[in-house]
């Protein structure tokens, strides 16, 4: 959700340096806001999905302590999302030369040596999650700094990144996603006024690759969001986000979504580049998972859901 919109929230902040974009609440483990008791209970986290074993052992814990102590559980779950932070910034990937040749191909005119370039790619990882952490993700971050060095100008972007988008939605087609399973379903949308969707369409074939059925609305689509939201049972509603401006209007759109929500259980997911800068903004107005990219979307979410079946086990057997 986050990487492919970074660059605009950069231009709009003053050329923030991209180090500080990219650790977003790294620093901020530390501190700890409300997690809500009661009906308000909400699971909150933010991780990276590489290593999922340790992922989902880190996010359980912190479920477990979630009810019983709460300061401690978000405690968990922001030192977790801190680590996954830094070790995103030391994951291997392409050399910087080549992902500086891959983004003069995408300004070129002669969109078919990028074909190749993410073809080849493609051939040796055998996954499009995986091309768009080692291939588009750097180069959307390249282009975003050629931006803010006034190197290349909003019409070379606009059409960097619409190749991107071609050459993603062309290799996710020549790798089919598993069949669904019906009992796992999430909804994802952009946030009202959100103008960035490519990061959407790759969180959305994140879980069809994990086997969810997945729902999703384009940018305008506000009042299909809240009509889906209201007909179909959610167990996760997703929202991206990349501008600061639309925080200010989300805090109703969540009220809005957890009164109208079919699963009044619903967990609610924020992503986007804004989430990565601010976490705390998207917390504060009520969401109760962030994640980072669309690996850590999916794993959050099929850590609520395993957290949720052993709570809901638990209390089964004392009745």
């Amino acid at each position: 959700m986050a990487m492919f919109a970074v660059f605009i929230e950069m231009r709009a902040r003053g050329r923030a340096s991209m180090s500080q974009m990219r650790m977003g609440f790294s620093g901020s483990a530390g501190h700890s806001s409300r997690f809500g008791t009661g009906n308000d209970k909400r699971r909150r986290s933010l991780n990276r999905q590489d290593d999922w074993g340790a992922a989902a052992h880190a996010d359980n814990d912190a479920f477990q302590a979630y009810g019983k102590d709460p300061d401690l559980s978000e405690q968990l779950l922001l030192e977790d999302m801190a680590r996954r932070m830094a070790r995103l910034q030391q994951e291997g990937r392409l050399p910087r030369r080549r992902i500086a040749e891959f983004v003069k191909q995408l300004f070129d005119d002669k969109g078919d040596r990028c074909q190749k370039t993410v073809d080849a790619t493609a051939a040796k990882c055998g996954d499009p999650q995986k091309v768009v952490e080692i291939l588009f993700e750097p180069a959307a971050r390249m282009i975003g700094e050629n931006w803010c060095a006034d190197e290349c100008d909003f019409m070379k972007v606009t059409i960097a990144m619409n190749r991107i988008q071609v050459l993603f939605r062309r290799l996710a087609s020549q790798f089919p996603s598993m069949r669904p399973d019906m009992t796992r379903c999430v909804l994802l949308t952009p946030a009202p006024g959100e103008q960035h969707s490519f990061g959407l369409a790759v969180v959305e074939d994140a879980f069809r690759r994990a086997g969810w059925e997945v729902d999703s609305c384009l940018c305008g689509e506000e009042d299909e969001m809240f009509r889906l939201a209201s007909t179909n049972s959610y167990q996760v509603i997703g929202i991206s986000v990349s501008v600061e401006r639309l925080m200010v209007d989300l805090s109703g759109i969540v009220l809005r979504l957890r009164t109208n929500a079919r699963d009044k259980s619903v967990f609610l997911m924020a992503g986007g580049s804004m989430v990565m800068q601010n976490p705390r903004a998207a917390l504060d107005v009520g969401f109760d998972l962030l994640a980072v990219d669309a690996s850590s979307a999916v794993g959050l979410a099929e850590s609520a859901m395993s957290s949720r079946a052993a709570v809901d086990e638990t209390r089964l057997a004392a009745e």
